[in-house]
């Protein structure tokens, strides 16, 4: 017995991949095929080891090269239809937190047994703890295929907008008519007037004040209008939102003070 376990703790010191971690995750592969086991960790306590995925399963060490997985599920169940709707036309990849929120960027590695590295956008890399992480999307089209999801029905005219965060309003181009469905994805971070180091998604932070140009949303959200009306929300839900008015749909972000802000948001806006 004891023989044979020094042999297994050579055999994973030879193949560089320690079993200390416990995080479970599930390899959905581009092929559809799904692995769920243990993550399991090499070199400089990274999962990812000379481009490959590594993972314990019923005993066995299988190994995935990363164009070849679709998706990395830290949760489990099924994506939401919101989820799916999210997931990005591009070659950019979209990890979904736990509370819902999403991030466009690429996945950098699994470190230290529960830490996700994350490039956002604009090419800043964050770490995320496994547990407020629900999945990692690598190959968002295979993920469509594998899922049965061809994206949003009758979606036309799908245009990706930069929202600088220091601009009171962008103009998208798009002119809607009342009524009229469209689709927001958006992403990013931008650091708002309010104090060093805050950041937010687009769906903004805790605050909210009279002044702001949307009172009823946080600060830093992304907020919408069309032509000079009043402003609507947007933030980072993907359901179709009906139009208030006919005219030129501007985008921005919901704060009165813009001159110290920093970063933009990423906003795929799709007419139905």
């Amino acid at each position: 017995m004891i023989r044979r376990f020094l042999y297994a703790a050579a055999m994973i010191g030879f193949c560089g991949i320690s079993l200390w971690a416990a995080e479970q995750a599930t390899f959905v592969l581009n092929n559809g095929e799904q692995h769920r086991g243990t993550l399991v960790y090499g070199r400089g306590s990274n999962n990812i080891v000379d481009g490959r995925f590594h993972l314990s399963a019923s005993g066995n060490e299988l190994t995935f090269g990363i164009d070849d997985v679709a998706v990395v599920d830290f949760a489990g169940g099924t994506p939401t239809p919101a989820e799916r709707q999210a997931l990005p036309n591009d070659n950019m990849g979209l990890m979904v937190m736990r509370n819902g929120s999403v991030q466009r960027g690429h996945l950098h590695n699994l470190v230290d047994g529960d830490v996700v590295q994350w490039v956002n956008e604009a090419g800043q890399r964050n770490n995320y703890s496994i547990r407020d992480v629900s999945r990692v999307y690598l190959n968002p089209r295979s993920a469509r295929t594998v899922f049965n999801d061809n994206g949003p029905a009758a979606a036309v005219g799908g245009r990706t907008i930069t929202v600088d965060a220091r601009q009171a309003w962008t103009d998208t181009g798009i002119t809607v008519n009342r009524g009229d469905h469209v689709v927001f994805q958006a992403s990013g971070e931008i650091q708002f007037a309010g104090g060093p180091g805050q950041s937010v998604t687009p769906n903004g932070g805790t605050e909210r004040r009279a002044s702001y140009p949307d009172p009823t949303v946080p600060v830093g959200a992304l907020i919408g209008r069309i032509g000079k009306s009043a402003p609507f929300a947007i933030g980072m839900q993907t359901q179709p939102l009906p139009m208030p008015e006919s005219g030129r749909l501007m985008l921005g972000v919901n704060d009165n003070d813009l001159s110290n802000n920093r970063g933009s948001f990423t906003v795929i806006v799709t007419k139905q």
